[in-house]
């Protein structure tokens, strides 16, 4: 470890968050609302309780970021077929899920881009990872902030979402490691959810 300080900011951000996705996925019916409302918050508290630098050109974190988003659902669309193989009805379970919280308007869709991606990323990578990484090694960090960000997750009640949301942090955190470009990040999030619930979905 590289501090023995206490990061109460990173605490009380991880509790905040934790009780705004509880709130979120207690109401189903205007969940997509909540979700904005609570990465707009949280956007917030990260900008009042950290500072956001930009690291690479956008423009050059387009390819890469439409690259690795491409690679993500390529990954989840293979786990989905082996789902189907797997005893325990996950495959319905996961079905169940995104049916659940499937997009239904442009203006989700808008909330999606303006709010939630760049919030989930600004947060979990941006702050939580960011600030864990002070003092602890790289690949650790990651998967606490994962862990984490799945458990946050559990909410939802649906276990394998909350799986697929800490393996996908696992990912976005080690391009963040090796890559600290939240740009990237958000353009590769947004590649991601476009073929995941939109151009290509896989349930």
């Amino acid at each position: 470890m590289k501090s023995s300080k206490i990061d109460y900011r990173l605490y009380l951000g991880i509790l905040l968050a934790a009780g705004l996705m509880y709130v979120t996925f207690e109401y189903a019916s205007v969940f997509w609302y909540l979700y904005g409302a609570s990465m707009l918050f949280l956007i917030s508290w990260v900008v009042l309780n950290d500072e956001l630098k930009k690291q690479f050109s956008i423009l050059k974190n387009i390819i890469p970021g439409i690259f690795s988003g491409i690679i993500l659902y390529i990954l989840f669309y293979i786990g989905a077929l082996l789902l189907k193989f797997i005893p325990g009805n996950f495959d319905a379970l996961v079905a169940k899920g995104y049916g659940k919280y499937e997009p239904e308007s442009l203006l989700i869709w808008l909330l999606l881009v303006i709010a939630i991606v760049p919030g989930e990323e600004i947060f979990w990578r941006g702050f939580v990872l960011k600030r864990l990484e002070h003092d602890l090694i790289p690949w650790v960090a990651v998967l606490i902030m994962a862990t984490l960000n799945g458990a946050l997750m559990l909410f939802s009640g649906n276990f394998i979402i909350a799986l697929a949301a800490a393996l996908a942090s696992v990912y976005w955190g080690f391009i963040y490691v090796k890559r600290p470009s939240l740009s990237l990040l958000i353009i590769s999030h947004l590649t991601f959810n476009l073929l995941l619930l939109l151009i290509l979905p896989i349930y």
